[in-house]
């Protein structure tokens, strides 16, 4: 778990409401962990979103609609909406805007793109607002929470990747580690300041970093500074095999090396929305 202090709202009305449906969550006994557009914007991608997202365990939404009637959050009762896969995913209306516009209370019970919720609340983020403790999926969660079909999605996740990667850097400098910065590599940015640092002249940290990389983007940009390191598993996926032998003849950090790195991208981005579309297609068909 990870542990922030944030003092004042940088935008008054999206925060207030917020805390005000996270507050009332806790009170009714709910243990919620915030993703969705609020976790993007907290971790500081500026994202409008009317929805307020959560993930719940299966025990604490045990009584789940006799809990939201204690919250205050609907007079007029519960409005349900509609879900092709109620025991993972349910939805509840908690308002209307202005120009007519609804919003939408929404909770995951099972995320098919990411652990059970013990390992999720174990790595979670917790931010202090006022006498509020907010507990936000971890930064490389919700960059797998988005990993979907969804467009919108990636667009959130080439922002939150560089800032997690920037995040890491930053901690590689603090412990004299690098391991896990470059490991976990998925930006440019992020790869041309691990670059100026000098993070790349240990072959022995990159060989360990390259197969402790759990995405094909880290591996491409790994590869090329040790070329003669022992085929990644990711490598011998469908598809990203035919980077391998390119990836390690071409000059590190060039413009060919780059565009190898965006064609693993593609080859990531191309896996992960279909799982995610197989996924959906599975529970619509039942």
């Amino acid at each position: 778990m990870r542990q922030s202090r944030l003092g004042g709202f940088s935008d008054l009305n999206p925060t207030d409401k917020f805390l005000h449906v996270l507050a009332a969550l806790q009170k009714a006994g709910l243990q919620p962990l915030v993703m969705g557009g609020h976790a993007v914007r907290y971790y500081g991608v500026d994202r409008n979103t009317l929805d307020f997202d959560f993930h719940l365990s299966v025990e604490s939404a045990a009584a789940l609609e006799k809990q939201l009637l204690t919250t205050g959050l609907f007079p007029n009762g519960l409005v349900e909406g509609p879900s092709w896969r109620k025991e993972d995913f349910r939805r509840f209306q908690i308002g209307t805007l202005p120009d007519g516009r609804e919003e939408w209370l929404e909770f995951w019970l099972h995320n098919h793109l990411l652990d059970s919720f013990p390992e999720l609340w174990r790595r979670r983020e917790d931010a202090v607002f006022g006498d509020i403790t907010a507990s936000f999926l971890s930064l490389p969660d919700l960059i797998h929470s988005k990993e979907t079909e969804r467009e919108s999605d990636w667009q959130d996740v080439a922002l939150l990747e560089e800032i997690l990667d920037l995040r890491r850097l930053a901690q590689a400098r603090e412990d004299s580690s690098s391991l896990a910065a470059l490991s976990g590599l998925r930006s440019r940015r992020g790869f041309e300041r691990a670059l100026a640092a000098g993070l790349f002249a240990d072959s022995t940290v990159v060989r360990q970093a390259l197969h402790q990389a759990g995405c094909l983007i880290s591996q491409a940009y790994l590869l090329p500074f040790a070329p003669d390191a022992e085929r990644p598993a990711i490598l011998n996926e469908t598809g990203s095999n035919t980077l391998n032998e390119p990836l390690r003849h071409v000059a590190p950090g060039s413009a060919r090396h780059f565009a190898l790195v965006e064609a693993a991208r593609r080859f990531h981005k191309q896996a992960a929305s279909a799982a995610d579309r197989a996924d959906k297609e599975k529970h619509l068909k039942r």
